[in-house]
Parts: structure tokens; sequence; C-alpha cells
């Protein structure tokens, strides 16, 4: 539980264009790890309010997902899951996380990329 209030103060410590933000997952129906991921954080995902969740099936991507990986704003991925935090206003890929292993470590990885962004934008 305080994981997830030390991560919920270090997305309320970003800027106004942090507000932009939404964790997209990239999902795989046949993904063991994927499974996993949805039985263990996402159907209780504690950061809704402030890092929405997107689920984005590989085998059946929105056009706007499709249109932005053409345009190289989200970098190419090999295998499933794949966690990319987007900017949704400025729509470009800002980091991700590859692979799932255990609810602690993916909140732990989620928290280090926050930490990582707010240092590299606190004089913007």
């Amino acid at each position: 539980m305080i994981k997830f209030i030390l991560l919920s103060i270090f997305v309320l410590l970003f800027n106004t264009k942090a507000y932009s933000l939404e964790l997209l997952m990239i999902n795989s129906k046949n993904c063991i790890y994927c499974k996993k991921f949805l039985a263990e954080v996402a159907v209780d995902y504690s950061l809704t309010q402030q890092l929405p969740l997107k689920i984005i099936n590989d085998y059946d991507r929105p056009e706007w997902f499709s249109k932005a990986y053409k345009q190289n704003k989200i970098k190419p991925y090999r295998g499933t899951p794949i966690f990319i935090i987007w900017n949704e206003i400025e729509e470009y890929e800002i980091n991700r996380i590859r692979g799932y292993r255990s609810k602690d470590n993916f909140y732990q990885q989620l928290k280090n990329i926050f930490v990582k962004f707010v240092n590299e934008n606190e004089n913007s």
C-alpha cells in the first residue's frame, strides 16, 4: 500500500504536461504474463485518476495506435506485455516497461520511470 501512495505522490508532483499521461498495456490473448498482469494489477489498478490504464490488444489495435506506431511516435516492440507511458496531448512515448514479473516489481519500475521523468523535467 505504501508503494501505491508513494507512486501517487510522484505522479501528482508532475507539471501540467504530466496530466496528459496514460499507461498503455500491449496485451496478447495468448501471453501468460499478460494474463498474470490482468489478474494481479489491472483488476484493482490504483492510479486510474493520475495515470489511466488503457489495454491495447495487439491483435486488434485501435487506429490511433497503429497510426502513432507507423509515425514512430511509439517505438517498435517485440513480445508482450509492454507498458508504454504515453503523452496523450503531445502524442509521444515517454518510456516503457518490458515484460511483467510481479505486482511489486511493476509498481517499482513505474515509480523509477516517474522519478527519472520528474528529474529530467524539473527545470522545464
